[in-house]
């Protein structure tokens, strides 16, 4: 069992963690947010303390998150997703009374193929906020698991 209290949060902790969940491992995260992997290491171990439990495991090389991580990572996703749909508002773009869809694309899809598999839903007449993850099969069958 975990517990995370808002006073104990750091929101910085948890966009470490998110990064790393997403790239799989510190050192993919590291390049992503620019730090090292002391640093990055570091934060994990806050917010595994705040959490009361591991958030990753290792197999092999990669970082694949636990069950407690999981139901973190979940909770991450829609917090940053919600603070990328403020941003999106703030500047001028679709808001959240536009419906969301999210697809995944395998690298290996040309990219001329999903143009004309989604241009439908650019012409929607209700506003629609596509959000397209581009990534290997493997990884997106992976994100789905998880939400």
């Amino acid at each position: 069992m975990y517990c995370l209290y808002m006073n104990q949060l750091n929101y910085q902790h948890l966009l470490y963690f998110w990064t790393v969940a997403r790239e799989g491992t510190i050192s993919k995260a590291c390049e992503s947010l620019y730090l090292t992997q002391p640093t990055i290491s570091a934060q994990l171990r806050s917010l595994e303390k705040a959490a009361g439990s591991k958030l990753f495991h290792r197999v092999g090389r990669n970082l694949v998150l636990t069950e407690t991580g999981q139901t973190v990572y979940r909770y991450a996703e829609e917090i940053f997703s919600l603070g990328r749909e403020l941003q999106d508002t703030l500047d001028g773009r679709p808001s959240s009374h536009a419906k969301r869809i999210v697809v995944g694309i395998a690298d290996v899809i040309p990219r001329m193929i999903v143009h004309r598999l989604l241009e439908p839903v650019l012409h929607l007449s209700d506003p629609v906020q596509l959000i397209c993850h581009d990534d290997k099969p493997e990884k997106l069958l992976a994100r789905l698991a998880l939400h």
